[in-house]
């Protein structure tokens, strides 16, 4: 327990399964193997925790127990497979937890809040809240905030998704584990980006990477994989460059766990190469990214392949992305994939998919709203639009977008 509380995870491993051995009691070997269970989400080993939760269960661990922390860590760490798990797999575990998921125990938040993670469901995430009040313990108030602040930014409530993240905020000092906090500040990151709060995002992303300094490599991706999200955002491409023997060095030592952003990283790595003039770089990564091999997380990375092909001005290879993108995942939550999605539009020319699609975004909480005022102003040949897409840019610190723009309006 204590090599696990210091992220010494696979010092813990060694130890737990050495306990395995040595008791004969099956009882006690079922709590055994739900502890290397846990210790292998941490770490983000999602076969060898699915393996140990299922040997804990035929040993008699108790249902309550083992489907609530199958449903909230793959939930909560859904890209822990090299192929992503079916939809219908995962919505079993969920739908099992909250049957068998006490009223009023912390086990019961932990099938709510995976309920409310993975369907955006709000209901589910204030029924996680309410226990979590009724319990007042700190980290089951936090996991419930942050259950309603994913619910909804998901379902584009983004001011009131802002009001939650403060709450939650207030109670981070009091939470001792590093991995919740990590988990915290990661969402609260994404959700200032998505709101447009540039600056915000990027004081949190630094706290961020000081909190997963001394976890697992997988901890440290997911940190500099929202830095780079952010330099890219900003298109703040030099700095990107300057990151990618970092981010390079960073996947590498993470290989050992699947994770979507070994392959994010690496292709917004490879954006900022191609955005420097060294296409060759670019490709460099690319390829290493492609190597990888992860299947079933395009939600997660089309928007750097969108990006990609923008870049290289490939029309055809931007056809082929914008033609993969599933309606799902045009989620409000999806602030990258949006702003890659409607750039894309409007060099291909959809008039009449950006008409459709555009207008919601025309909003002044949204980083999207200036790639939409763009995107409209481009098919319909509107000057006043283009020049309020350059004003919204500026309003948020995204001056390179705001001087492609510009170069709409005076092509010369």
């Amino acid at each position: 327990e204590l090599a696990v509380g210091r992220y010494e995870i696979d010092d813990g491993l060694t130890l737990l399964r050495q306990a395995v051995a040595l008791e004969p009691d099956p009882t006690r070997q079922a709590a055994l193997w739900f502890e290397i269970g846990h210790a292998s989400a941490l770490k983000y080993d999602g076969e060898g925790f699915v393996a140990a939760l299922q040997t804990a269960l035929e040993l008699g661990a108790p249902e309550a127990q083992v489907y609530p922390e199958l449903a909230f860590q793959t939930a909560q760490r859904a890209g822990m497979w090299q192929r992503r798990l079916d939809d219908s797999l995962v919505e079993g575990w969920i739908e099992r937890a909250v049957a068998v998921a006490p009223e009023g125990t912390p086990y019961r938040i932990r099938a709510l809040v995976a309920k409310a993670y993975w369907q955006d469901d709000l209901a589910a995430a204030h029924a996680a809240l309410a226990i979590a009040d009724g319990l007042d313990v700190v980290e089951f108030r936090s996991m419930g905030l942050g259950a309603v602040q994913s619910a909804l930014q998901e379902t584009g409530q983004f001011v009131e998704a802002g009001q939650v993240a403060s709450e939650r905020a207030a109670l981070l000092p009091a939470i001792a584990d590093p991995d919740h906090v990590a988990d915290a500040l990661f969402m609260t990151a994404d959700l200032y980006a998505n709101v447009g709060r540039l600056a915000d995002a990027r004081v949190v992303t630094a706290r961020l990477e000081e909190t997963v300094a001394g976890l697992t490599p997988h901890h440290r991706v997911h940190g500099l994989g929202m830095r780079m999200r952010l330099e890219a955002a900003v298109a703040d491409w030099e700095t990107g460059r300057a990151l990618t023997q970092r981010v390079e060095d960073a996947v590498e030592a993470n290989l050992a766990t699947p994770c979507p952003f070994n392959v994010g990283l690496l292709l917004l790595a490879a954006l900022s190469m191609v955005y420097t003039s060294d296409d060759a770089g670019g490709a460099r990564l690319v390829a290493k990214a492609e190597s990888i091999g992860m299947v079933g997380y395009g939600r997660i990375t089309v928007a750097r392949w969108l990006r990609l092909a923008i870049a290289h001005h490939d029309l055809d290879d931007l056809r082929r992305r914008v033609d993969s993108v599933e309606p799902a995942w045009l989620i409000p939550g999806a602030w990258e994939l949006w702003a890659a999605f409607l750039d894309s539009l409007a060099l291909l020319g959809e008039r009449d998919r950006i008409e459709a699609e555009a207008p919601q975004w025309v909003r002044p909480d949204a980083y999207v709203a200036p790639f939409a005022v763009r995107a409209l102003g481009v098919v319909r040949n509107d000057t006043a639009l283009l020049t309020d897409a350059i004003a919204r840019f500026e309003t948020r610190g995204l001056e390179w977008h705001a001087q492609e723009t510009r170069s709409l309006l005076d092509p010369s």
